[in-house]
């Protein structure tokens, strides 16, 4: 019996050796345990072909818009993200409910705040009076459609939809000076 239990001391006593050993090697590096490759970082090719690209860098690349265009399809996206910011509170009572104006909770609006918020309202009420549609330009600016998207949502021929995109983003660059963030 004494030869057995050594004889299972030195066996586990070499295996501890050559797991030290083999770990010490420098061989199996870049292996997770159990000799596998590790897993790679990021999308797969398949789910990298299927990601939707930002539409202002998809323009920007296909020289759709002009670079005022580009200056007021951001700053849209920027007013809406500051208006609808603090209503990702769900409230079932709306009794002493207190709106939240600004990004951060406690704090003042600021002067780039307001006059971004004000450069969309008045391109809004520009966007009516010219009988322009603001519903499509949200849904490229917001829910990132593609042009062809949209003009099959909105029952356009093909085509209409970068040209009132284009007249819309033109009446928001009409009228706003540039913002001088500095002071």
């Amino acid at each position: 019996m004494k030869v057995t239990f050594l004889s299972r001391k030195a066996r586990k006593k070499n295996r501890f050796k050559l797991k030290l050993e083999k770990a010490l090697d420098g061989k199996q590096e870049g292996r997770c345990e159990g000799g596998r490759p590790p897993a790679p970082i990021g999308p797969t090719k398949e789910t990298a072909a299927k990601l939707i690209q930002d539409p202002l860098i998809r323009f920007l690349k296909q020289n759709i818009l002009e670079d005022s265009q580009i200056l007021a399809f951001q700053r849209i996206r920027c007013a809406v993200r500051l208006i609808t910011d603090g209503t990702q509170v769900r409230v079932s009572c709306f009794k002493d409910v207190v709106v939240q104006t600004s990004r951060l909770s406690g704090q003042n609006e600021s002067d780039f705040e307001i006059r971004i918020k004000e450069q969309y309202t008045n391109w809004i009420d520009r966007m009516t009076l010219a009988r322009l549609q603001a519903g499509p330009v949200l849904d490229i600016i917001l829910d990132e459609m593609s042009l062809s998207a949209v003009d099959r949502k909105w029952g356009k021929r093909k085509g209409w939809a970068k040209g009132h995109l284009r007249a819309s983003l033109d009446q928001y660059g009409g009228f706003s000076p540039a913002i001088n963030r500095v002071k």
